[in-house]
């Protein structure tokens, strides 16, 4: 059925009517029109006329949604691609579902939807991170507003906080759940784990986790909480810590040891950590547990290290792994017992020979783990060794014998790895430093300032080496008067420096995996570098800092809600992206808008209706939609109208 205009001639003129009409079939014909209605003469009929007649139909018949009108009015523009995008993943690990469930089963008279809560507090974090009242706002300018199950949502900040109190109470069995999904859904690899520690810091001073310590922010002028992650090969957050600020590195371990253990139930992996966690107490705990390790080693201040860097030639049998210099050595502990003995005993320019020492090696070597030496025994063999030997230096040496108790028949896998370039880099800075200090040094013993007091020099020498130069300071001999003990000179330390430069471009890891290769080790321990990026991305990506909570569970629940944020960034750049560069992807899927419109149907009248649309889609945004499994971007169905 449609309108058209009939014509026909009568008496020599041409009239024109307006009339309605209507498809026909006719039989032996075919397809012809038939007039249902004469409306009249077109020329009866003026603008205002056919308006008032449009509109008397769509009033009569209720065509408002197919009306077309220049009277259009965009009400407002909600964010809509990137909240669906994320809440694509968070479904597809269940979260909603696995949230509300723990929350009854603690306590089943819990009305407050916790689960959607946090799933807007969490998404929140990926797209434009805002305090928990910010977000009440936020969540205002989204499409969440017009979302079935959210529309009524209430936004007062007080649900936001008690649903934070709430997902604090399940955090080990949501993070048990998780990590029993990750393994179902994308198959992680436990066999090896890495864990590393941060620091994040505090605009609040009440807050009873806050303390000032090693400051990972370079904000060592705020109180500050320590942050510990553990995370699966691929790079999936499996587990958290939240620590008080002053804690050590090494000092974590031991908590996340035993949870790996007997939470998680992992029977075998391997412990990646960096030189930071290292002490005799963490590789007791994870051989205990039956683990192994790759561990970083600060070399500097590891005996053993000390060794192996100064007194062998680092030039020869190794293997190149990436412009990396890599050497494997194997040392055993009682080796290396009579190697530190020996250096102790010529240090006090003693005379020592061969066939002397050979009672105290002969010692060292009878020792077993379950041997517990004594003091009045090696004091003898001692001094059978050296007459008249100092008893400071004899307890030194037992001290060192003693700290090996229970491992005196291990052998210890080191992995050493030369950076040539790092070497260069770092001998240049030391020769800069040193000479700038030289200068300084000069200004302070130039020949017209001996008359200058004691004390002036002295002050003057401190300021010189004070803050992180006093690290330079061994690489400088200062010249005393042997009477008045006055500083008179300086020169170079030449051995100290000589030394230093062997340690140039080495770092050191402890292995307990034997069966690995050196270079495969190094590779391992390369992939530490993912707990780093999430660490970055926890200060960058979900903004953690600064934390303004005051209560220690909010604090802790802020936290969880971040690295809740950070598994989702995880999940679709390894799992979606295959580990490139999500910024463009995410950018694109930002565009996608819901807007809504007004249209008015009548001048005459106050007719208007308020239509909801989702912006075109282009082929870019579609293809990252339909990388996480959304189909229809554009579809309506889970809003409400």
């Amino acid at each position: 059925m449609f309108p058209r205009i009939s014509r026909s001639t009568k008496n020599g003129k041409a009239y024109e009517y307006l009339v309605v009409s209507e498809s026909v079939h006719v039989k032996g014909k075919g397809s012809t029109t038939r007039n249902i209605a004469n409306l009249g003469n077109i020329k009866r009929f003026s603008g205002h006329d056919i308006e008032n007649l449009i509109d008397g139909f769509i009033r009569i018949f209720k065509l408002e949604s197919y009306c077309l009108s220049e009277d259009v009015e965009v009400v407002e523009s909600l964010e809509h691609g990137s909240i669906i995008f994320w809440q694509k993943i968070w479904d597809e690990l269940g979260l909603s579902k696995t949230i509300r469930s723990q929350v009854k089963r603690r306590d089943k008279r819990v009305k407050l939807e916790v689960e959607k809560y946090v799933e807007t507090m969490v998404i929140n974090r990926c797209i434009d991170p805002l305090s928990k009242l910010g977000t009440t706002r936020w969540i205002e300018r989204t499409c969440y507003k017009e979302m079935k199950g959210y529309r009524d949502l209430p936004l007062d900040v007080t649900y936001f906080y008690r649903s934070m109190d709430h997902l604090l109470k399940i955090k080990d069995d949501l993070e048990f759940a998780i990590f029993e999904k990750l393994k179902n859904l994308f198959s992680i690899n436990v066999k090896l784990t890495f864990y590393d520690i941060t620091s994040s810091f505090f605009y609040s001073d009440s807050c009873t986790l806050s303390e000032n310590g090693y400051s990972r922010d370079n904000r060592p002028d705020r109180e500050q909480i320590v942050i510990g992650v553990v995370t699966s090969y691929e790079g999936y957050p499996i587990k958290h810590y939240v620590f008080q600020g002053n804690t050590k590195d090494e000092t974590t371990v031991k908590d996340v040891v035993k949870d790996l253990k007997k939470t998680y139930n992992i029977e075998e992996t391997t412990f990646v950590g960096d030189r930071g966690m290292i002490t005799k107490l963490n590789l007791d705990n994870l051989e205990g547990e039956g683990f192994d390790y790759i561990m970083g080693v600060k070399h500097r201040q590891d005996e053993i290290c000390n060794m192996l860097v100064l007194e062998q030639d680092f030039e020869k049998d190794y293997e190149i792994y990436r412009g990396l210099k890599v050497r494997e050595r194997r040392v055993k502990v009682k080796d290396f017992l009579i190697w530190k003995s020996k250096k102790i005993m010529r240090e006090q320019k003693a005379k020592l020979t061969d066939d002397k020492f050979e009672f105290l090696e002969k010692e060292i070597l009878s020792l077993s783990n379950k041997s517990e030496p004594t003091f009045g025994a090696y004091k003898d063999i001692f001094g059978g060794i050296i007459k008249g030997i100092d008893s400071k230096v004899c307890q030194k040496i037992f001290r060192g014998i003693k700290k090996y108790q229970g491992k005196y028949e291990d052998e210890l896998r080191y992995i050493i790895c030369l950076n040539e370039e790092r070497k260069a880099v770092s001998q240049k800075k030391r020769e800069a430093h040193i000479i700038k200090l030289s200068k300084e040094l000069d200004k302070v013993f130039l020949q017209n300032r001996r008359d200058r007091k004691d004390s002036d020099t002295e002050k003057a020498l401190n300021k010189i080496f004070e803050g992180y130069k006093v690290k330079f300071k061994r690489f400088f001999t200062i010249a005393r008067d042997t009477k008045s003990k006055k500083a008179v000179g300086y020169g170079l330390n030449q051995k100290a420096i000589e030394q230093e430069k062997k340690f140039d471009g080495i770092f050191v890891l402890l292995s307990s995996r034997y069966d690995l290769e050196p270079c495969k080790v190094v590779e391992t321990y390369k992939n530490l570098k993912e707990v780093e990026m999430l660490f970055d991305d926890l200060k960058n990506f979900v903004d953690i800092r600064p934390i303004r909570h005051r209560l220690e569970v909010r604090v802790r629940a802020h936290v969880f809600l971040c690295v809740l944020a950070l598994l989702l960034k995880r999940i679709f750049e390894i799992n979606y992206m295959g580990d490139k560069c999500i910024m463009e992807p995410l950018e694109e899927i930002s565009k996608s808008k819901l807007v809504k419109y007004k249209v008015n149907f009548s001048k005459r009248e106050a007719r208007t209706q308020t239509f909801p649309k989702v912006t075109n889609t282009t082929p870019t945004q579609r293809k990252y939609f339909n990388m996480v499994g959304i189909r229809n971007p554009m579809s309506l169905e889970k809003f409400v109208w």
